[in-house]
This record gives structure tokens, sequence and C-alpha cells, in this order.
């Protein structure tokens, strides 16, 4: 897949950033906006992207026909946090959605409402996991019971329109069981089990099942001669539901997939591996409608020139079981910050349930484990740090052989903390004026 080497991933020709559209254009030169979705899914689980024992067609020629971003993070390792803070382009804390299954309500400002005031037709089918106060926002909402076919069916055809498409897979109970391929990769933080190697083709299973869909998807635009004029975004919501990853901030439960497809526009066959944020989603939409972006969104488009320095933030707060963790990415390095960190890792509760957790409690009890795995799984207490070099081994803590890096990277925390309102308290206090407020320029 060929690298991009240019500055700006998008050419736009939908008018200057920042300029705000009118509400109806007489001619129609503002892109249609197709949002596809997964549930619990890491960024490597895709055939393009690298995994040999997973087959994803629709999702390989997507990227073939576009761009490849394999350094993409989630805003938070669990489901409407993280879709919340793509709908508002603003951190769950920022946001008061925080929380598993928090609501966006009519005092949210979401991307969906400023393209619909616009002249969008906003759409959603399936799961959006956002409340039912946000349901009210679209134009059009079908839930499982309602045919693909059906919004191309009844939408204007003198509107461009957003569509938000929300698979369920491969969320959690499974209900494929397939034999486990002979070449299934062991991700380096599963001990290597039959039973972890069958969870895992199940996981694979609907991962397939779901690329299907969205080759259904992909064949209506088609259908509706609109591929040309559509700009395609597939994202994950969080990593795998697996130990490890989805409701933790290691790197599996905060690197989801990202491909883009906009033709004419998305150098095809390019790949970014500079990260990025799905933060970034927003601004990158109303950019491609010619709309103004907020000040408060706190991503950036898509168009920007990559950045190896740039720095992408993650939470982690309720879900099952309260455990405030905040988190960085930059250059090579991730960083984590535990606040609670007298209490051990708790996988979320459909983990709990899962073989694979059942399988390293076994190895743990039998003293089996490898240490690595035995410390990420069990260490009690926790460090209240933990850096990793992600280009070396993103098992093994290197907070202590890299203090400045720490420092650094606390500091880039902090301030984001402070920036975003965030609840926590930063690791680095910022400085205070004469009467004890922060001195901080803020957002």
């Amino acid at each position: 897949m060929r690298r991009l080497s240019c500055a700006i991933l998008f050419a736009f020709a939908c008018g200057s950033p920042g300029r705000a559209t009118p509400a109806r254009r007489a001619v129609d030169a503002r892109p249609n906006i197709l949002f596809l979705i997964s549930d619990d899914h890491s960024s490597g689980d895709l055939g393009v992207a690298g995994n040999r024992s997973i087959h994803t067609p629709a999702l390989d020629r997507l990227a073939a026909e576009g761009a490849l971003f394999t350094s993409a993070y989630t805003t938070s390792p669990q489901c409407s946090p993280a879709r919340a803070a793509i709908a508002t382009g603003r951190s769950p804390h920022a946001t008061g959605t925080s929380r598993l299954h928090a609501t966006l309500t009519a005092e949210h400002d979401t991307v969906i409402d400023m393209l619909k005031r616009s002249g969008y037709h906003v759409a959603a089918l399936r799961k959006v996991h956002l409340g039912e106060p946000f349901q009210s926002h679209w134009d059009f909402y079908g839930g499982d019971e309602v045919p693909l076919e059906r919004f191309f069916l009844q939408r204007p055809k003198d509107r461009p329109f957003f569509l938000w498409v929300g698979f369920h897979d491969p969320h959690r109970p499974y209900d494929m069981h397939p034999p486990a391929p002979a070449d299934i990769q062991v991700p380096s933080y599963l001990p290597d089990t039959p039973a972890v190697r069958g969870d895992l083709a199940d996981y694979q299973a609907e991962i397939e099942r779901m690329d299907k869909e969205v080759a259904e998807v992909l064949a209506l635009v088609e259908r509706a001669g609109l591929s040309q004029s559509t700009l395609v975004l597939f994202a994950g919501d969080n990593g795998m539901p697996f130990p490890g990853a989805k409701g933790s901030l290691y790197d599996p439960g905060v690197r989801v997939p990202l491909i883009a497809r906009w033709p004419g526009h998305v150098a095809a066959g390019s790949r970014r591996d500079d990260p990025v944020s799905l933060l970034d989603l927003a601004p990158t939409w109303l950019e491609a409608a010619g709309i103004a972006v907020p000040p408060l969104m706190e991503g950036r488009s898509l168009v920007a020139a990559p950045s190896e320095g740039r720095a992408v933030f993650f939470e982690r707060n309720w879900h099952d079981n309260l455990d405030f963790i905040r988190g960085v990415r930059r250059g090579r390095f991730l960083l984590l910050h535990n606040f609670r960190p007298e209490i051990p890792y708790r996988p979320t509760d459909d983990l709990a349930e899962s073989p694979s957790w059942k399988a390293i409690e076994d190895k743990h009890r039998q003293k089996q484990l490898p240490t690595a795995l035995d410390s990420r799984y069990f260490a009690s207490p926790r460090p209240a740090v933990e850096l990793y070099d992600l280009a070396a081994d993103s098992l093994r803590d290197v907070a202590v052989e890299q203090p400045a890096e720490v420092h650094a990277l606390e500091q880039v925390l902090s301030d984001w903390m402070v920036a975003t309102s965030d609840f926590l308290p930063p690791p680095i206090q910022p400085p205070r004026g004469e009467h004890g407020e922060h001195i901080h320029p803020g957002h």
C-alpha cells in the first residue's frame, strides 16, 4: 500500500474551510457522508491491516480505494462515551458523557445537528447507542428491523445526506462458533490456549459477518450512483472485547481501525501512520461540507498535515466498575496515569465471563502465566504511571527507565486535562494566580 508523501490527505473541492455553507445550494457540490462504525474492534483485526486469518474483502477494497490509518485512536475504550465524542468532536468528560450508557440530549450541539442545519438529510441505521433523546436529532432512523435499502429508497434526492450505520458486530455475546484457523494470531497480551483461540475465532467470525454487511451498504451506494460523490469513513468505536483491550487504555483498547474513501479527493491505496483521533471525524465532516468548525471541537480535520509529534488523548471512567485512567500517545510512546492504582486490573462484565479471561485466571492460579501477563492483570497495586514504547514491546513498562519521557508526557497530559475541564486533578498542577486560580489559556 502506497504511503502518503504529500502534506495534505484530502484535496477539498467544496469551498474554503471555515466558510459557512448556505442551507441549500443551487448546484450540489457537497459530498454525501457515509459513516460505518463497528462495535468493539481493534485496529489490527482486518485483512488489510495484516491479520492473515481474517477475511474482510469489502473493507480491504475500501482501503485499496482510499486511505488506511494505522494509528487511529478512540477517546474512550467503551461504547457510548466514544460515540458521544465522535458526535460532538469533544472528549467525553468535556460533555458529561464519560460513563457507559451516557446520553446526548438537546443541549449537546453535535456534528449531526450542524450538518442538518446546513441542509443535510441526516439519518442513522441500526446501533447508535447515544440514548433515546438523541433519536429525535435524526431526520430518519431505522433500527435492526429496517432493511438497509429503505434509506436509499426514501432519501430526498435534492439534498446531500449524512448516514450513520452502526453494526453490532463484533460485540459479545457471540453466536458463531467456527473452528479456530490454524494460522490464527494470538495477541501477545493473551495466553495461547485452545480456549483463547476458540474465543478469537468467534470474534473474527463476527468481523467477517460485519464485513459482508459493509459490502451490502457499499453496493447500495454504488447502485444509487453515489460512489463518486460520497465520502465514506469506517471506524471502530473502541477495542476488541478481550482482556487487556476493551475497557482499558492499553493500545488494543483504544487503537481502532479507520479507513477513508472519497474518489478524486483521497489518494487510492494511501496510508497514514501518524497518530490521529476519532475526535478528528467531526471537523473532517464539517470541512468537507464547507461548514465552520466550532472552536470547542478538540479534533483537527484530517485535511491537516500529518504530524508525528502530535499527541492524542483518551480516558477511562465508569464501565461496570469505576477505574479512572487517563492516557496519551505521542510518537512511539504511550503513557497511562492510573488514578486508582490501589485496585488491580478488572475486566468489564462481558469480558469477565469470556473464555479468554477464564483462561487467564486458570493460568494465574496454576502459576503458568507469563510474567508480563501476570503483572498486567494481577499486579496490586498497579503503578501510578505506566509508559510503553510501542515500537519495541507493548507489554514492557519502561516508566522507570524513561523518567524524562514520563515527565514530558505527564505535562502534556496535564495541560490537556486542564484545558478540557477534566474533573480529575492533573498529575502536574498548573501555575496559580494570586487568588488561587489556574493560569491556563484553556482549549
